[in-house]
């Protein structure tokens, strides 16, 4: 799961945990969670509201064997970019206890290490969602970790794997990279989408399952 969309995704996040072995997190709600495990995020983008329901979602995780991959490194900027940015501009940090993001940078994708952390975390899995991307996948080079993150679907996929993408942003990626053969299957219904896995009713399948 990534994204911006924090409010909405997190409350359905601990429901998913539920229903599913792995969750990787990233985009600009990952950072709340990196501020709850308390480090430090610069002028990242983070809902302070959202943090307790945070660390709820990772008690939860360690106390129920879940594993919950989060972002170890970022690739930040100064400023929200409106346009391609040269590399030279941008710069990586590392986010643990030692490190994190120093005031006056945002963080606007995850980082090569993350990167190969999901590569080698999805290896073997026999069934993908994706809903969200890494980053700022529009303008480079913030959309490297969303390329990195459709390439190990990609590569699951080619091995036998069922990929479902959903959502608006999530299915512009894939375009945009020309990869929307790269997964099985691909739905513009991203929330509805999380709900549904999360286990909440939506009132038309609802409707679908009592029609006789």
């Amino acid at each position: 799961i990534g994204g911006s969309k924090v409010s909405t995704k997190l409350p359905v996040i601990k429901g998913l945990l539920k229903q599913v072995d792995m969750l990787i997190l990233g985009g600009g709600l990952a950072f709340t969670f990196i501020k709850a495990k308390g480090i430090p995020v610069g002028n990242s983008l983070v809902e302070d509201s959202m943090i307790d329901i945070a660390k709820e979602i990772l008690e939860y995780a360690e106390a129920h064997g879940k594993t919950l991959v989060i972002p170890v490194d970022a690739v930040c900027g100064t400023s929200f970019p409106s346009g391609p940015v040269d590399k030279k501009d941008t710069k990586i940090f590392d986010l643990n206890s030692s490190g994190g993001i120093e005031d006056g940078w945002s963080g606007f994708d995850i980082g090569p290490k993350s990167v190969d952390n999901i590569r080698a975390s999805l290896d073997g899995v026999k069934k993908i969602i994706f809903n969200g991307p890494m980053g700022v996948f529009e303008i480079a080079p913030y959309d490297e970790g969303t390329i990195g993150l459709v390439e190990a679907i990609e590569e699951c996929t080619k091995k036998g794997a069922i990929s479902v993408v959903g959502g608006g942003d999530s299915v512009a990626a894939l375009e945009q990279f020309n990869k929307t053969s790269a997964v099985s299957y691909v739905s513009t219904g991203g929330g509805a989408t999380l709900e549904l896995l999360a286990g909440d009713e939506l009132p038309g399948v609802t409707a679908i399952a009592d029609f006789n």
